[in-house]
């Protein structure tokens, strides 16, 4: 029986129509950009190409795209670059967003800068505009918010804190990683940057971009060449954006429908869950989340013993657990949203794809209720 991988917001499989346009670049003619003699020059016609092709689905300016290694690196070098660049001041994010984004501005605190991070209302998962509005101080500079969030799929109102943004003239720093290919959406004026990668929209590992409006101030955050308009040196990995392009304009491309699909799957899966096992529940289902996730909370189950024992079913799944000690802790996400450590020990994300079918969501819903039933069972 083959697996069902419903982890997808880890990591998404290669696209083959993506590996297809960039299997050429491994082989063959040397490809650098900066070189001025003839293969240099085939490799910065597919650099412009694959820039124009992302920037046009992105609905911007080529000069405002930089290719970077991924979303961690995309967030250190805005959120970094554009406080170099002020010196001092405020800065504003949620207390829930990714590490990549807490970590830099952990840094940033060390060097002088002031952040505050907020926790959204209870069971809410996500700020408000109200929440940056009140929060918002005279020297405030920077927001920091993720689109959507990793582990719950609650989607941040990034079109309402753009707008109020861009009035008062703050930049604002979006984490679109778990919103892009989730979300019908076009990235709003008062947006200054926002971060995507691509292994998370079924293109290759280790290549992300950043789109940065041509107004914002950014220091480099690394330094070299010339490369990127001097804004990020070092020579392009223009495999890797190739096959970033191609899984962009697929996923443009295939939107309307892989939206639609995943979140038909994404209910049916939540409404059969809760009606085989009626004390589980769905953080964050009255909120507006993007379509393909579910963290299922299954009270009094221990969320590893049963992460683990899905894998041995060949159901993949996450636990919003994570310690590189070894030791448990609970999901700070839920934590952080005021549910207690036991739920937060309790709950499981399931994250859907492009390419998750019915009969896979049939096999992992019965698993699961098997594997509930047995542990609950166990511990009677």
């Amino acid at each position: 029986m083959s697996p069902i991988y419903l982890d997808n917001n880890a990591t998404t499989a290669l696209d083959p129509r993506v590996f297809a346009e960039m299997e050429p670049l491994f082989s063959g003619f040397p490809y650098n950009a900066s070189s001025t003699h003839s293969f240099g020059q085939r490799a910065k016609g597919l650099l412009i190409q694959s820039t124009q092709i992302v920037a046009d689905c992105m609905a911007v300016s080529p000069q405002e795209i930089i290719f970077t290694s991924g979303a961690t690196e995309s967030l250190n070098m805005v959120i970094q670059g554009i406080a170099r660049a002020r010196v001092k001041g405020h800065i504003l994010t949620c207390n829930l967003e990714h590490v990549s984004v807490l970590q830099p501005l952990q840094f940033l605190e060390k060097q002088g800068f002031e952040v505050s991070y907020l926790f959204p209302r209870e069971g809410e998962g996500a700020l408000s505009l109200e929440d940056v509005e009140k929060n918002t101080q005279p020297d405030t500079f920077l927001i920091v918010l993720m689109g959507a969030n990793n582990e719950t799929g609650i989607l941040t109102d990034i079109e309402a804190i753009a707008a109020f943004a861009e009035e008062r003239k703050i930049g604002f720093v979006v984490d679109g990683v778990a919103l892009t290919g989730k979300e019908e959406c076009r990235i709003p004026r008062g947006v200054s940057a926002f971060c995507m990668s691509g292994h998370k929209i079924h293109g290759p590992l280790g290549v992300g971009c950043a789109l940065v409006r041509k107004h914002v101030k950014l220091q480099p955050f690394i330094l070299g060449g010339p490369q990127q308009l001097g804004r990020r040196g070092g020579t392009e990995n223009l495999p890797g954006i190739v096959g970033f392009a191609k899984a962009i304009a697929l996923m443009q491309e295939e939107l309307t429908d892989s939206v639609n699909k995943m979140r038909a799957l994404r209910d049916l899966f939540e409404e059969r869950l809760t009606s085989l096992l009626p004390d589980s529940f769905i953080i964050g289902q009255k909120n507006r989340r993007v379509c393909n996730t579910s963290m299922v909370v299954f009270p009094h189950i221990e969320g590893e013993v049963l992460l683990m024992r899905l894998d041995l079913q060949k159901v993949a799944a996450s636990h919003g657990s994570a310690c590189s000690s070894g030791a448990l802790e609970p999901s700070r996400v839920l934590l952080g949203m005021g549910f207690s450590r036991q739920i937060a020990n309790s709950a499981l994300r399931f994250s859907l794809s492009k390419w998750t079918t019915g009969q896979e969501i049939d096999r992992a819903v019965i698993t699961i209720q098997q594997e509930v039933e047995t542990l609950a069972s166990l511990m009677s």
